[in-house]
């Protein structure tokens, strides 16, 4: 798989540091790309209509944009001195989520990376944090970084091997030959998990479940997944590299394993689960994302 050629960089206020920037900066070290800029404003005070007349509110966001543009800019021209190729673009709109996904429907870039905002831990039902919002829909790859640098820790991709629908097929074949790109990209070590449950039923006579050996189905599941995962890293050559096969259930069992081999980015797909089942159930992605402590980059499947 090719490095993504058209980035678009979410810029949150103005900081020291920008991850996000640092990211993509560590892809145009490995080959030519096009970083754009993105930052979205919105000030509460341009609604105090009782209190500003709509000159003066007009007035107000020309000089907010005019401001923010004039920081915006001073970060290009750092990238266009390093001979980066790179534009900007402010935004006015009181949804942050809405204000990305309208420039990743407009420029329709190869990645999008973003820093993980404070409340990407809230799984609350009622209240969807921007993180989530993205992790939903936004249309393009994902990454949400949490520090500045990659550094020399493992990269790890979440597959389920055992699907049988094409779509779900094909998004663990982009998961790997993704993750293999990023892992050439970091020069880091690639390794893979997949996680299953098994039924979980005490024996009981009352139920006539007394004859049933769940132990031997725990076996018997482990083996088949493990075969199947075995077989799917062979066609992407990462048959040699580590693999991890674990019961549990997702959401727990990747981000444990995640933390004892100290990875610094998961790689997942997500199906952006939507109304009141994506409320209350939620997405596999969301869930690992407030259990995670490292990046974390999320494809959907191509329809």
């Amino acid at each position: 798989m090719k490095t993504p050629k058209r980035i678009l960089v979410v810029i949150s206020g103005r900081h020291t540091e920008h991850p996000a920037l640092e990211r993509a900066l560590k892809f145009a070290e490995f080959d030519n790309v096009h970083i754009h800029l993105f930052n979205s404003i919105y000030e509460p005070v341009m609604e105090l209509t009782d209190v500003l007349s709509s000159e003066h509110r007009k007035e107000m966001k020309s000089q907010y944009m005019a401001d923010r543009y004039l920081y915006m800019d001073t970060i290009a021209e750092n990238l266009d001195q390093k001979g980066i190729s790179c534009s900007v673009n402010v935004a006015w709109h009181r949804e942050l989520h809405e204000a990305i996904e309208e420039i990743v429907d407009e420029l329709e870039p190869d990645l999008v990376i973003k820093r993980i905002s404070a409340d990407a831990s809230n799984i609350n039902p009622f209240t969807m944090p921007v993180d989530r919002h993205l992790l939903r829909y936004c249309k393009a790859p994902l990454l949400l970084v949490r520090n500045s640098n990659w550094v020399n820790k493992p990269l790890l991709a979440a597959i389920d091997p055992t699907v049988l629908d094409q779509k779900h097929i094909a998004l663990n074949h982009n998961i790997l030959e993704y993750s293999k790109m990023l892992a050439d990209v970091t020069k880091t070590q690639l390794h893979s998990v997949s996680a299953f449950e098994t039924p979980n039923m005490a024996p009981s006579m009352d139920v006539g479940w007394s004859n049933i050996d769940f132990e031997s189905i725990k076996v018997e599941t482990t083996k088949v997944h493990k075969n199947k995962m075995e077989t799917l890293l062979k066609e992407h050559d990462l048959f040699t590299c580590p693999y991890h096969v674990l019961e549990g259930r997702a959401d727990i069992a990747i981000p444990k394993i995640a933390k004892k081999i100290d990875a610094q980015l998961l790689i997942l797909g997500t199906v952006g689960r939507t109304g009141l089942s994506g409320a209350f159930i939620g997405n596999t992605a969301e869930h690992v994302l407030a259990n995670m402590s490292c990046d974390i980059l999320t494809l959907k499947p191509n329809v």
